[in-house]
C-alpha cells in the first residue's frame, strides 16, 4: 500500500521557479577506494587515473572507439546485487575519527545524516526535467543515518534485456575514450589495444552539507591533473587534495542548431549536477561523429555549461528538488531506526505525478545493510 509525499517533480509546480539555489557546502574529498576487475574493494588508489591527451597538433586526430568492443570486459553479474557495499566498506575501514562523533545521548554515531552514491543524487536532482523516467530508491535508518539505495526499476530491467547492439555500442564509446586519454603514468602512451575493463573503478568519497543535511556520497571519478607519478599504494587524502579531478565525456558533433539546443535540452543537466556534486569544474569532451571517430577534444567549463544551459532547465530547481526528497524522506522516516526496516520510494509520471512510498515487512530480502556492517556499528556505539 503507497502512501503520498509532498514531493511534485514538476519544475513548473508553484515555487518551484522562484526559489533561490539551496545553501550547500563545497563538496570536500575524504576518502577514496579502488575496485578491481573481480569487484574486490581496494583501499588503495591503484585505480587512479592521469588525463593524457594527444600531443599538439590535434588536426589530423583520428581516435576509433570502435576498437576493441568485441573484446570489452564487462562487468559481472554480482555487480548487480552490491547495493551500497562498498561505501560500507570505506566507512569501516576509514579512520574512525573521520567518520564518527558522538550524539547528545553520549552514544557513537556517523557524522552524516544520509549515505549513498553520487548517482543516486544525481538521478533525484534531475527528476523535474526527466520527468518521464521512473525511479526506485530505497531507505534504511540505522544508528541515526539515512542510508539510500538505488533499485532497478521493471523498465529499465526490460530495457536493459533489450538493448541493441547499437545502443551497446553507444554507452562502450565513452569507456573507450577513457583508455584513449587517461593513462596509469603522466604523459604515457595509451595501450588502446588492450581490452576494455568495465569492471575497474576509482571512487571517492564526498562530504557536503545540504540544507542542514550532512551527506557522505561515493563517485567512481574518472582522472586526475598531474605532471609526476604519485605511489598509488600510499597516496593519502590530503596529498589527492592538491590535484585537479576531471571529467571525460563523449557527444556526438553537433551539425545544426537544433542538435545543439538538444544537447543543452537534454544532455548538459546530468552532467552538470555530476560535476557539481564533486568539485569538478572542467570537462574533457571528445567530439564524435557517426562512425565512432573522435576527431576533436573540446575543454568545458561547468559554469559555460551552467550558462549555456540556461534557457531549458535551472540548477536551483534540480538541487533544490534534492534537497526536498532527502528532508521528506527524513521526515517519513521519523524515530524508526531499525537495520531490517526498508522504506521503498518510487516516482512513477505514469501512475502518479508525485513520488510515493511504502514500507517494505522487517527482514525483506532487499534490507540492504549487510550483517558485517551492521555489527561494526554496534561495536563501534559500544566502543565509543
Amino acid at each position: 500500500m503507497f502512501s503520498v509525499t509532498n514531493l511534485y517533480p514538476d519544475p513548473r509546480h508553484p515555487g518551484r521557479q522562484s526559489r533561490s539555489f539551496p545553501t550547500i557546502s563545497k563538496p570536500n574529498l575524504v576518502e577514496f577506494f579502488s575496485v578491481t576487475e573481480e569487484r574486490k574493494y581496494d583501499a588503495s588508489a591503484t585505480q587512479l587515473k592521469y588525463l593524457t591527451l594527444p600531443p599538439m597538433p590535434r588536426s589530423d586526430l583520428h581516435l576509433d572507439l570502435n576498437e576493441g568492443f568485441e573484446i570489452c570486459r564487462p562487468k559481472p553479474d554480482s555487480a548487480k546485487t552490491e547495493g551500497i557495499d562498498m561505501l560500507l566498506n570505506n566507512i569501516r575501514q576509514s579512520d574512525p575519527r573521520k567518520m564518527w562523533t558522538v550524539n547528545e545521548e553520549g552514544q557513537a554515531r556517523l557524522k552524516h545524516d544520509f549515505v549513498c552514491f553520487r548517482g543516486l543524487l544525481r538521478m533525484i536532482s534531475c527528476t523535474p526535467y526527466d520527468w518521464k523516467t521512473p525511479w526506485i530508491v530505497q531507505a534504511i535508518r540505522y544508528g541515526g543515518t539515512i542510508y539510500l539505495c538505488e533499485r532497478a526499476t521493471p523498465e529499465k530491467q526490460e530495457a536493459e534485456r533489450n538493448e541493441t547492439e547499437q545502443q551497446k555500442r553507444f554507452c562502450y564509446y565513452g569507456f573507450k575514450f577513457e583508455q584513449h586519454i587517461l593513462t596509469e603514468k603522466p604523459g604515457s602512451t595509451p595501450d588502446t589495444s588492450a581490452p576494455v575493463v568495465l569492471a575497474e573503478e576509482f571512487c571517492a568519497m564526498f562530504d557536503t552539507t545540504l540544507v542542514g543535511s550532512r551527506l557522505l556520497y561515493g563517485a567512481e571519478m574518472d582522472g586526475i591533473v598531474a605532471k609526476k607519478q604519485l605511489d598509488r599504494e600510499g597516496l593519502t587524502v590530503d596529498e589527492l587534495r592538491k590535484f585537479e579531478f576531471v571529467e571525460v565525456k563523449v557527444k556526438r558533433r553537433e551539425t545544426n542548431q537544433r542538435q545543439v539546443d538538444n544537447f543543452y535540452r537534454f544532455k548538459t543537466k546530468n552532467w552538470w549536477c555530476q560535476s557539481f556534486l564533486v568539485n569538478i569544474e572542467r570537462l574533457v569532451v571528445g567530439l564524435r561523429d557517426d562512425h565512432g571517430i573522435v576527431h576533436e577534444i573540446e575543454e568545458m567549463k561547468l559554469s559555460d555549461i551552467q550558462r549555456n544551459s540556461r534557457p531549458y532547465w535551472s540548477p536551483a530547481v534540480c538541487m533544490n528538488f534534492c534537497a526536498d526528497f532527502l528532508a521528506e524522506v527524513s521526515r517519513v522516516l521519523g524515530k524508526e531506526d531499525n537495520s531490517q526496516r526498508v522504506y521503498q520510494f518510487e516516482y512513477d509520471s505514469k501512475a502518479n505525478k508525485c513520488v510515493r512510498y511504502r514500507t517494505l515487512e522487517v527482514g525483506h530480502p532487499d534490507a540492504f545493510l549487510p550483517e558485517w556492517y551492521t555489527s561494526y556499528v554496534e561495536e563501534r556505539r559500544r566502543n565509543k
